[in-house]
């Protein structure tokens, strides 16, 4: 025999459609008392995203009547001439569509989550597999009359470690300015912010304030110091062999 309906199912997809589909599964679970999970489920098997994105009227509705569909004039989508669109990634130009908030709170939210996942996508590439993890890359060649020579720029391991590690401090700190620069600012107009803008700032400080979250955040320093300290004897050690 199968379950019976959640009523929570159908209020969940309506909360997501009022914010415009922008609010988390998270802050809905929130909002209605229900398992994060399985509004993650719903979310997926409904196809909120594909049902809130369908372009135009239903059939038979009057609104239907002249529409093509389509973006809105003045959206980046309008913009046909020129190489303006032809220079921008696919994946660029959605993002830059979904930034188009006028909301300040929103953009601000909205910097933060393109910040972080700066951050994730950085350390996917700048990852340093093993100390022999090297990168050999042509940097100018020369050709004269008798000679040809090329310049090559080589990257050990602990170079690329240390570049990481400078890369991923500032750009953590860049992501904290951010984060207490939206909190200010939820703060300072609270009765004008929404339901959603409030509830992130208690997400984050449920977050920050989690003895888990601390924890993990002092041994990631510590793997940090420790990982720096082993690429730096191991930097020594390689560099007497070469004498």
């Amino acid at each position: 025999m199968s379950r019976p309906r959640s009523p929570n199912r159908d209020k969940a997809y309506e909360i997501y459609k009022k914010f415009n589909g922008r609010i988390t599964s998270k802050e809905i679970a929130t909002l209605l008392n229900e398992n994060e999970n399985n509004i993650n489920c719903w979310r997926t098997q409904d196809k909120w995203r594909r049902r809130f994105n369908k372009v135009g009227a239903p059939y038979g509705n009057k609104n239907a009547i002249g529409n093509k569909g389509g973006a809105p004039k003045g959206n980046i989508n309008s913009f046909k001439i020129g190489n303006y669109t032809k220079r921008i990634p696919f994946a660029v130009k959605t993002i830059m569509e979904e930034l188009d908030v006028p909301d300040p709170i929103e953009k601000l939210w909205k910097s933060i989550c393109l910040q972080e996942a700066r951050i994730i996508y950085m350390q996917n590439i700048m990852h340093v597999e093993s100390k022999e993890d090297t990168t050999k890359e042509l940097k100018k060649t020369s050709n004269g009359e008798k000679m040809w020579s090329e310049e090559y720029e080589i990257q050990f391991a602990w170079d690329k470690e240390a570049n990481l590690m400078n890369t991923q401090s500032k750009a953590m700190n860049t992501l904290a300015k951010l984060i207490k620069q939206y909190v200010d600012m939820v703060n300072a107009n609270w009765d004008l912010a929404t339901e959603e803008q409030k509830l992130r700032i208690q997400g984050l400080k449920n977050k920050v304030d989690n003895p888990e979250f601390k924890h993990k955040v002092e041994v990631d320093k510590e793997k940090l110091r420790l990982e720096n300290e082993r690429f730096e004897h191991q930097k020594k050690v390689d560099e007497s062999k070469n004498w």
